[in-house]
Order: structure tokens, then sequence, then C-alpha cells
């Protein structure tokens, strides 16, 4: 997703300079997708003042726009006067295709207020990924032999019909009928004569495998839902293929980082990252404990040699978790030479953090095992210093290999690896050589 000119002076103006009455008016201006690009590539302390700067009625136009971790992030940090002015503003068709968004007891608090809508209850009975969660009802059929001027008709009196398709008596799909079509042509032109083939789509199918067997015209906004043969619905091209993009854009959610945006708040990052970073720790002593088995035969020396791979490893681990945020950050646009700095800045805090408690918990283990104070404090000041290393080096080394028009992607981590490993080491050996060569 590139960042078009204006955009990108305002973010420029907005980090450098802050928020003031001109860039509220800039922003204000901004197209719905405009505005989440900037609530992308912004942190949090400028996402509240921003999201308070959209018009009431462009509140879930914004919201369709952004990733879902964003929304859920900005929707939990609002007050209770602005998520009741998302609720006052949501309709069936905006809720079904956004529930997602939403947290379990707004999403109840708006379904009760449309507890008469049979539409949206049936919406909801479809996964996320289902072309049913999507489908518009507000279509109109047609039959073989009905002319373009009755059509018209049933247009002006049927408001907001989104699709006209051609179907036979049985109500079986014979094609689509461009609405521009019906006002380009003699009134008493036949349907049929500007009917176009179309596929179909069934309202259980997987709506990324919609996508990808799916042929579209260049003119064609929307696209048939079948049930046993018979059309039930309509599926908006334009929203599906902008989900097919969005999924491309986005690592997979079992990766490190997935589970955040890029400008989340540091503490939100500190327990997923940290979870794994002690599932990391367990797998790192493993390594450890067989090489320690020999270590009655070994002189103190040696010890420093079986603690190595627990620096390497926790530098390793907590550095692609970095690097997994800001790959993710450049693939979808919102990373920038505007705002790097700020993620830099989150990156550390996180690293400050982690890189103490789990030193910490590493030192008291080192301390117990091999009955030495200073072992433990040497580890704890290594994984510390590689810990902020790691946050360093994951932030910057995909930016810099995208400047150079490298894949930050397929090189990142090897770069990351050799710094990681370089300084754990290097400050690992060179406190011990300090203490215990003295």
């Amino acid at each position: 997703m590139l960042v078009n000119d204006q955009v990108e002076q305002f973010l420029t103006f907005l980090i450098h300079f802050g928020l003031n009455k001109e860039r509220e008016q800039s922003f204000a201006e901004f197209i719905a997708a405009d505005k989440a690009q900037v609530l992308e590539s912004v942190p949090v302390e400028y996402r509240i003042p921003l999201w308070q700067k959209i018009p009431a009625d462009e509140l879930w136009d914004v919201l369709s726009c952004l990733q879902t971790n964003t929304a859920q992030n900005i929707i939990r940090s609002l007050d209770e006067n602005a998520r009741l002015e998302i609720q006052n503003r949501a309709d069936a068709s905006k809720l079904a295709a956004n529930a997602q968004l939403l947290p379990k007891s707004m999403l109840d608090n708006i379904i009760l207020e449309l507890d008469q809508n049979d539409n949206l209850q049936s919406a909801l009975s479809y996964a996320d990924d289902q072309v049913g969660r999507y489908l518009h009802r507000n279509f109109l059929r047609v039959r073989v032999g009905i002319s373009v001027a009755s059509v018209i008709r049933r247009l002006i009196k049927k408001d907001s019909v989104t699709a006209v398709f051609l179907v036979d008596d049985e109500r079986e799909l014979m094609g689509y009928i461009p609405i521009i079509a019906l006002f380009n042509n003699p009134e008493d032109t036949l349907v049929e004569a500007l009917a176009r083939p179309v596929q179909g789509v069934t309202s259980d199918q997987n709506i990324y495998e919609a996508a990808r067997v799916l042929h579209f015209e260049e003119d064609m906004t929307y696209v048939p839902v079948l049930s046993n043969g018979k059309v039930t619905g309509a599926l908006s091209v334009p929203m599906l293929l902008n989900m097919v993009q969005t999924r491309l854009a986005q690592v997979p959610t079992d990766k490190p980082g997935a589970d955040e945006d890029l400008f989340s708040p540091p503490m939100k990052a500190v327990i997923p990252r940290g979870f794994w970073l002690c599932i990391n720790l367990m797998t790192a002593f493993l390594a450890s404990w067989v090489i320690g088995i020999f270590e009655a035969v070994l002189q103190q020396v040696v010890a420093l040699a079986i603690l190595m791979p627990v620096v390497a490893s926790m530098g390793g681990i907590a550095g692609s978790q970095t690097l997994a945020v800001t790959v993710r950050g450049l693939g979808l646009g919102h990373l920038h030479s505007m705002n790097i700095r700020l993620l830099f800045s989150k990156e550390m805090k996180v690293a400050v953090v982690n890189g103490l408690l789990i030193g910490l918990l590493i030192a008291a283990v080192v301390s117990w095992w091999f009955s030495s104070f200073w072992l433990g404090s040497i580890i704890w000041l290594a994984v510390v210093v590689n810990s902020l290393a790691a946050a360093a080096s994951g932030t910057y080394i995909p930016f810099i290999l995208q400047k150079l028009d490298i894949d930050p992607a397929v090189a990142s981590a090897v770069i990351l690896t050799t710094v990681t490993d370089v300084i754990g080491f290097f400050i690992f050996l060179g406190a011990a050589s300090l203490v215990f060569l003295q």
C-alpha cells in the first residue's frame, strides 16, 4: 500500500511539529482510506485526537479501511460517548462486514438494537471468511421479456438497489445487467439484450476461494450469491478485492507481532512477546543442560560455554519479534522515514521491559545453578544489552534493506542473527573476562 504525497506531507509535519488546527483541518479533508492510512502510521497518542476529528457519518467508512488490530485498539481506547457514536451509526450491512472489529459487549448492544433485522441475524450466522457474512440483499431480479422501462420504474420504487440480475421463471440465474446500461438504452429494449454472462458464488463458500475462481468484467460491481441455483443475494466486487489485497499484505497470525499493530501501546506488546521469550528460554536452557552434564570434568570457564546459547537465543528471538512487526509495517505501507524513529522508541521500551524481567529470571536460575552471583549478574547484563541491540537491529535493518532495494523479508533475519550473536557474545565474554580473569 503506497502513501500518496498529501498523506506523506501530513505525516511529516504531524510527527515533527505535532497536531494543530491547520493539520486537524487537513486531516478532516482526507477521504476515508487516507484517514485510515494516517491512523495506521502514527503512535497511540495521536490516534484518539485524530479520531475525534472524523465526522460521525464517516466513522464506519474509516473503520472498514483499518487493519483489524488497529481498529480494535482504537475502539478499546475510546470513551463511552465515542463508542456510543459508533453504535448509533451502525446498520446491518456495516455490522455484518465489520463485526470482528468490535468488543463483544459493544457488538451485543448493537445486535439488540437491530434485533428485528433478519438479514443481520442471517449474516452473523456465517464465519468471517464466508460469502454469506458480506452479501447484500437489496438487489433486483428481472425475468426475460421485461422492458428496460419496467425495470427503471422498479428501481425508482425500490431504494438503494445495488445490482440487477436476469433470472428465468424458476429464479435461476441467467445473467448480470449493469444498472448504467438500463439508462443508456431505449426504454422499449428487452432486458435480455443487455444481460452479460456471470459466475455465481454460494453463501457458504470461502470468500478468498471465491475471489480466486471468479472472473470479473471491467464494469462489474456485484456478483450473484446463489442457493440451489437461485439468486439470494449480491456480493460487492470492490469489497471482495479489497479483502483479498489486505489479506495478501498481512503476515500470518501465527507469526510474532501479528497480534499487534505498528504503534499499539508498548505494554500491549510486552505480554505476548514475553510469553514467547519464556517459551524460548525453556528450550535454550534445555540445550545448556545437555552441555552442563559434563560440568564436573570441566573448569569454571566452561560454564560460560554452557550459557552462551542462552544469550544468543534470547537475542535472536527478541530481534525476530521486532523484525516481524517492522516487515509487516513496511509491507502494509505504514512505516516510512517519517515515523521510523517512533517505532524505534516503542521497540526500545518493549526491549527494556522484557530484557530486564527475563534477564532477572535467567540470572536467578544461573546464580542458583552455578552457585555464582557474579555469573548471574554477567548473563543478566548480556541479555539486557542484547535485547536492546535486537530491538534496534530489528527496527532498522529491514528499513535500510528496503532502501537498498533488497527484500527485507529474505535478508533481514540473516543480518539480525549475526548482530545479536556478535554483540551478545562480546558483552557476555567481555564482562566475564573482567570478573574472572583478574
